[in-house]
């Protein structure tokens, strides 16, 4: 059959399937010359901090490999971990994403419940901020695998990775061969404009013991979201009792900015291999990224278009700088292994939001109604600079007796300032300061730990594990505050905190394997998130009084009320039973688990009636569920994966009043249900030439987060479809993202300034992109 070419957006779908339909007619034509492995490939991990396969370690666990990453090309962590079982995300755009597991959630704290890992390294630190606890998510171009391991993760990997671990490993120098790669992408977001993405490697031998690698990635997407400004004093007041929202859909517009949400993101990395003789490797790695926006990926949850109206021309510009660098030492002993891994990175983000609504509501004062009176809010910037510095050093046992062991000690230095700068230009005609809000806050965290774990074979299919991590760390903090809000003038308020604590993190695990194709496993582990501190809470002024009968309310009236400055840690216990297995000859695996945690002292966010929000350990959680995950080669060539993970997280006791959060509540931004089913197929043309596709769905069932107040998320799905053909030099793929173009609802966004109850600023997914994916291969 024959394809006419379409210009018209609307048709692209048609085009997709009317070439899916001519380069299948010339596959099922072509000579079947290979054929695909008749078995699944399995992954190669270090989730136990030694080499193994997914199906061979007793840990709940999902590895995908960097061909299959290419395969589905996914150039980010957000859109692999869509399809992957237990995890869950809010996201505010790129490098802005939050991840989660198994129902802890991360909305509360500053702490993530998540570790991030980048080889060796923890990207995620303590997070005093608006935008705190996000990921990094560099390109996962030339990656080797990703690695998510499910359950507290507390012995081996430490704070932050109660809910689990995910480990981005990239591809090591090779110093055998010259190796190198490219790809480019080019596609069209609907309502939006071109998009293009450039990623290269290269791998140099340097001798015979050495090599260099470099990998350099660019991609543009787009803008979705427009900024609307409404005509100078014609912004809409709210109404219903300064409840509901002016309607901005009948105010005369100024100005329209059309895409205002297009980004670039910029990364490269480098590394080198050095082996001075067959015991030891060196290895130094470099990776840098940067992040642009002109605006944010939000739109206004009232009146629900995808766009942000403004009563003033404002931008909202962000970006993100991150450097990072590490030096890795192994050394191999007869009996064991000593691996060091020293690293420092530092971060830089930039944030400029418009608060020109929210104030008017705040204070209740003609920030716009009155073209002579205050004026626009000129300036609501948050500044984040943040750098830690790590060292782990391991001593792991090697061979393959019966006894294995590992010994360890993890320091980290983390330090942040976090400052946030509001002010308005006409504020001294009312206050006698244009300074409404100045607030810096640095931030110290050190911790400490020793840590160590070993298995011992008690019989030829019965394997007994026990680890422990003794655990230090201290967190410090100052707050500077001046302005209207703060102090009522310039005056400058100063406070402080710290919080620390030490404890330990044991797990248990037994694990039975009577043939090679099952093994079933109960684990036992505990895992914390350390405390930390709070930006501080006005009680005094026009909007202070309001957020102290809000204080009032949570603690008591007989309570001395002041802004809660400090929290506590969390922790939880899990215990986990599950099982993996390989079924017909290989073809099938299906691994499943189900587990129960007890969650004690749970950080969450408490969204306050002034428009303010704070931090606070409020009770005790139970958390229940499970996943399975299923792949099944159903003939040569035709993969079926399909996995879902379900959880149940509520609050078990609550120790904040009056806060929405009572004995059952939901824990925020946990979905009870997430799924994905893909289908993947590949088939010989000729020779060389090969024809695959793949469509996919992802689910993700409905959640709670809090702004102003415990707000509802729908649920959502989103499918993707790829086809083309390959070589082993190249592919050319056509590709459709969020084929049925739905506008997903990922998260509520609390503001710099206040939150509101006339509307969320929401991030939205992106629409429909339709594009070609093109890659080449020299070398090996």
């Amino acid at each position: 059959m024959t394809c006419r070419a379409m210009r018209d957006k609307d048709h692209c779908l048609t085009l997709i399937v009317c070439c899916l339909a001519f380069i299948g007619s010339v596959s099922s034509a072509g000579a079947a010359e290979s054929q695909p492995a008749d078995t699944l490939q399995e992954v190669v991990v270090t989730a136990e901090k030694r080499e193994s396969t997914v199906q061979n370690t007793p840990i709940s666990l999902t590895a995908v490999s960097g061909d299959e990453i290419q395969e589905r090309g996914i150039a980010d962590f957000v859109t692999l971990a869509e399809s992957i079982p237990g995890v869950s995300m809010h996201s505010n755009g790129p490098g802005q994403t939050e991840f989660e597991m198994r129902g802890m959630s991360s909305t509360g704290g500053n702490s993530p419940t998540v570790g991030f890992y980048f080889e060796d390294t923890p990207l995620t630190g303590p997070a005093l901020t608006t935008n705190g606890k996000v990921v990094l998510d560099p390109s996962l171009y030339d990656l080797n695998r990703v690695e998510v391991l499910r359950g507290p993760q507390g012995t081996l990997y430490g704070s932050g990775s109660m809910g689990g671990t995910i480990k981005l490993i990239p591809n090591a120098p090779n110093p055998q061969a010259f190796d190198a790669s490219t790809q480019f992408t080019a596609g069209d977001t609907d309502a939006a404009g071109f998009d293009h993405a450039e990623n290269g490697m290269i791998n140099i031998p340097i001798g015979s013991n050495a090599a260099l690698r470099l990998v350099a990635s660019h991609a543009y997407d787009s803008g979705w979201i427009d900024r609307i400004v409404i005509a100078n004093g014609a912004f809409p007041t709210e109404t219903d009792a300064r409840l509901t929202r002016g309607n901005v859909l009948d105010a005369p517009v100024a100005q329209k900015y059309d895409g205002v949400n297009d980004s670039n993101v910029t990364g490269a990395r480098a590394s080198i291999l050095w082996k001075p003789s067959e015991q030891v490797s060196i290895t130094p790695t470099f990776l840098y990224q940067r992040i642009e926006q002109n605006g944010l990926n939000d739109i206004d949850s009232n009146p629900g278009t995808l766009a942000h109206y403004q009563p003033f021309d404002f931008a909202e510009p962000f970006s993100d700088d991150f450097h990072l660098g590490s030096l890795n030492i192994s050394y191999h002993f007869d009996s064991f292994d000593i691996t060091s891994t020293t690293s420092y990175w530092n971060d830089n983000l930039f944030l400029n939001e418009d608060a020109s609504e929210q104030w008017q509501w705040a204070l209740d004062l003609p920030f716009y109604t009155d073209k002579g009176g205050l004026g626009v809010t000129s300036t609501n910037l948050e500044n984040d600079r943040s750098n830690q510095t790590t060292e782990e050093l391991r001593v792991t046992s090697s061979g393959t007796g019966p006894l294995r062991w590992l010994l360890g000690y993890f320091y980290q230095d983390f330090e942040q300032t976090f400052g946030i700068d509001i002010a308005a230009p006409g504020g001294a005609t009312l206050f006698g300061t244009p300074n409404l809000f100045t607030d810096s806050q640095p931030t110290k965290v050190i911790q400490n730990s020793f840590f160590g774990e070993a298995s011992y074979q008690l019989t030829s299919t019965l394997r007994f594990t026990a680890g422990l991590r003794r655990y230090y760390y201290d967190s410090s903090f100052q707050a500077t505050e001046s302005g209207v809000v703060a102090t009522g003038s310039n005056a400058i308020s100063h406070s402080s905190g710290f919080e620390g604590s030490q404890g330990l993190n044991p797990k248990v695990d037994l694990s039975f394997q009577p043939t090679s194709d099952l093994l079933v496993y109960a684990t036992a582990a505990k895992g914390f998130r350390p405390g930390g501190g709070n930006t501080p809470i006005p009680t005094s002024g026009t909007v202070g009084a309001v957020c102290e009968a809000n204080l009032q309310a949570n603690f008591g009236t007989n309570a001395f009320v002041a802004s809660p400055l400090t929290f506590g840690p969390d922790d939880v216990w899990s215990y986990e039973l599950g099982e993996k297995a390989k079924m017909l000859g290989g073809r099938v695996s299906l691994n499943t688990g189900v587990y129960f945690e007890n969650w004690a002292r749970v950080q969450q966010t408490i969204p306050i009636p002034c428009g303010y929000a704070y931090q606070a350990n409020a009770g005790d959680a139970h958390v229940y569920g499970g996943e399975v995950e299923l792949q099944a080669l159903l003939t040569t060539g035709l993969l079926l994966s399909a996995s879902t993970g379900y959880s149940h997280a509520t609050l078990a006791s609550a120790t904040i009043l009056d806060a929405g959060l009572d004995l059952g509540s939901r824990l925020e931004n946990v979905p009870e249900w997430t799924s994905s089913v893909s289908l993947a197929y590949r088939h010989p043309i000729t020779g060389d030439l090969g024809f695959l596709a793949r469509i996919q769905d992802d689910f993700v069932g409905s959640r709670t987060d809090a702004t102003y107040a415990i707000n509802q998320l729908p649920s959502y799905n989103l499918a993707y479809l790829r086809t083309g053909v390959e070589t082993k030099r190249w592919s050319a793929i056509l590709f459709a993202k969020n084929l049925f173009n739905k506008s997903a609802y990922l998260n509520n966004i609390n503001q710099i300034s206040v939150n509101l109850p006339t509307y969320n600023r929401v991030s939205v997914s992106q629409p429909l992109t339709i594009g070609i994916d093109l890659s080449y291969r020299f070398g090996r």
